[in-house]
């Protein structure tokens, strides 16, 4: 087959799988969507189809899905930085995600954090929500919960962040399972 023609073949089943799945991939499934797939341009006739990064998801969806785990760049960094505390003082944990590169995070997404005290330690708010972020927008999703001691020790929090990334044209929602120990005097 000559290779315009194939090029040719393989753009027609692109707009085929982007007519019948609007949105992002790992969104199409639970019906959800970014709304970017909406605002995409209509590729060129002579352009050559797109390479899809990952893995082909098994069954009926047969678009790829990129697996972090898998690809030799992670799509975000987790970043948390427990502070020294004392007993009976308040402290704040700083519990953040960065996108990398041409990832971003993704703002429709109900981001949630969940964070379990340890015997001996009170937070003041352990289940937020994308309003209680100290910051969110593309770049970053940044929480502070707030904890009080009221014994010395290590303690070791535990607890639970969801979010989803994207990039162009796939998001991929994420959930993280925490543990950080904060020493107390």
């Amino acid at each position: 087959m000559p290779a315009q023609l194939r090029n040719r073949s393989i753009l027609l089943l692109s707009l085929a799988s982007a007519l019948l799945m609007p949105g992002c991939a790992g969104e199409a499934a639970k019906g959800e969507g970014s709304g970017k797939a909406d605002k995409a341009e209509p590729a060129k006739a002579d352009a050559p189809a797109p390479e899809t990064a990952g893995k082909p998801v098994e069954g009926e969806q047969k678009v790829a899905v990129v697996d972090g785990s898998n690809t030799e760049e992670k799509e975000y960094d987790l970043q948390i930085d427990p502070p020294a505390a004392t007993v009976g003082a308040e402290g704040k944990v700083s519990i953040k995600i960065v996108p990398r590169g041409v990832w971003h995070m993704n703002l429709e997404y109900p981001t949630s954090l969940s964070v379990e005290a340890p015997a001996g330690v009170t937070v003041g708010k352990p289940k937020q929500k994308k309003e209680d972020a100290v910051k969110i927008d593309e770049q970053t999703a940044e929480f502070a919960v707030a904890f009080t001691a009221t014994e010395a020790g290590e303690k070791t929090f535990t607890g639970e962040f969801k979010f989803a990334v994207c990039e162009e044209d796939t998001c991929v929602p994420k959930t993280e399972k925490l543990q950080f120990v904060v020493a107390v005097k």
